[in-house]
């Protein structure tokens, strides 16, 4: 029921941003076609059957990609996904000495970190870039060495496009990313 639900979630981000588009593109139709009994009724049947088709295609390249990304990183699948901040707990694979500093070093060398700055011991502050684009989230990790946790907490940032164009998911990307590219894996999420 959650993949179901992630659907839908994903089926009204997509709605919302296509509203503005179908409504100029109907608008289009009716004033190329006359304002006649016909158009009119064929625009209001046609129309939102034909951008609704679309918009759940593209919600279901949303969940491919986020079930897939999810999957690669190990981090549980929920509507919660598509929501502008994310924090999970996650642990080193091999939890050994140094586990710290591998987890710094890796994020430091990956090349969509960047403004990594310390906070002692306990944390780290950074920028990621999830896409392809210079648009970032920002985000912090702390780390709880006697339980070997990372705490992860990730905020979007401004432009970004979200997964599979949804406008939203950013934050959840860049989690799997970053899991992917620091070598953690889930333990739980908070909210």
């Amino acid at each position: 029921m959650r993949i179901a639900n992630l659907l839908m979630a994903c089926w009204r981000a997509a709605a919302v941003r296509c509203v503005s588009l179908a409504l100029t593109m109907t608008f289009i139709d009716l004033v190329n076609d006359g304002f006649t009994w016909d158009s009119v009724s064929g625009e209001l049947v046609f129309s939102p059957l034909t951008w609704g088709i679309l918009t759940f295609a593209v919600a279901v390249v949303g969940v491919w990609s986020l079930r897939r990304r999810a999957g690669t990183a190990g981090i549980p699948l929920s509507v919660e996904a598509l929501d502008g901040r994310q924090t999970h707990v996650l642990r080193p694979v091999p939890v050994s000495d140094g586990w710290q500093e591998r987890v710094r070093e890796r994020l430091a060398a990956s090349e969509r970190a960047f403004l990594v700055a310390e906070k002692g011991h306990e944390g780290i502050h950074f920028r990621w870039r999830p896409g392809r684009g210079q648009q970032s989230v920002r985000g912090s990790m702390s780390f709880d060495v006697p339980s070997g946790d990372v705490i992860l907490d990730v905020r979007e940032g401004e432009g970004l496009l979200g997964v599979a164009g949804l406008g939203k998911g950013s934050s959840f990307a860049a989690v799997c990313q970053i899991a992917g590219a620091t070598g953690l894996e889930s333990g739980t999420a908070r909210g």
